[in-house]
């Protein structure tokens, strides 16, 4: 998402839902995943603790750490939604979270399963830790302007322009769907890539709703903000 409709943090305003469970889901992830991974009761219990699993696992807790330091900023019910998409698509984020759930399947298949042994080749594995590593900074950087443009208190909505949205509209999702690619690889899991065809519907829905949102909102600047920009990927779509 890339606009504020800041009625902004005034003291005692409450954060709506997916704002306040954002650091405990973070946690709790990263916990089932790692258990999943676990090989309980055999000699060697973290085997499949590898390079390649560890080192996911690793990239995806670096932007939770600095959350338990960071002071949480309370901010609107409103604006928590507008952040998260779901004033243009409401209940989308349980869908959401559906398939977050659904994702420890395929550390399930890392650890356990390997319903397709041939699927696990360390050059393929390797590039996709490399794409995860290059998603983490995408995020990061995305993260970094979407603070900027909810942090804010003005009453009147802008639309946000700068660093990733200047390469696409949708910057977050084009993230996430890089990240669920890069995961099916690291883990050489066919759940993982099960998981980009369903996340990839998800989203392209969510694309879709917001566009509408975000044309009904903006106008004519937003029209003129499409004409130089992808939805998705750079130059494609």
């Amino acid at each position: 998402m890339n606009t504020t409709t800041n009625r902004a943090h005034a003291e005692g305003s409450q954060a709506s839902k997916p704002g306040r469970w954002t650091l405990p889901w973070a946690v709790g992830y990263l916990v089932l995943a790692l258990a999943c991974l676990i090989q309980w009761g055999m000699p060697s219990p973290w085997s499949r603790l590898d390079l390649f699993s560890g080192g996911y696992l690793a990239l995806r807790a670096l932007p939770v750490l600095p959350s338990f330091r960071r002071r949480r900023v309370r901010v609107s019910a409103e604006c928590q939604r507008e952040r998260w998409g779901s004033t243009a698509a409401p209940g989308w984020v349980k869908w959401a979270v559906v398939l977050t759930v659904a994702d420890l399947g395929v550390f399930l298949d890392y650890g356990h399963w390997h319903l397709v042994p041939g699927l696990e080749r360390r050059s393929a594995q390797a590039f996709g830790l490399l794409v995860y590593l290059g998603v983490a900074g995408w995020q990061k950087w995305t993260d970094r302007h979407l603070e900027a443009a909810f942090a804010g208190q003005t009453l009147r909505p802008r639309l946000t322009q700068g660093g990733p949205f200047g390469y696409v509209r949708h910057p977050r999702y084009a993230g996430t769907l890089a990240g669920k690619v890069a995961a099916a690889l690291v883990f050489a899991s066919v759940l993982g890539w099960l998981q980009v065809v369903l996340w990839s519907i998800l989203l392209l829905r969510q694309v879709r709703m917001e566009e509408a949102h975000l044309r009904e909102l903006f106008g004519r600047e937003y029209a003129e903000y499409s004409e130089h920009t992808a939805k998705l990927i750079p130059g494609i779509y």
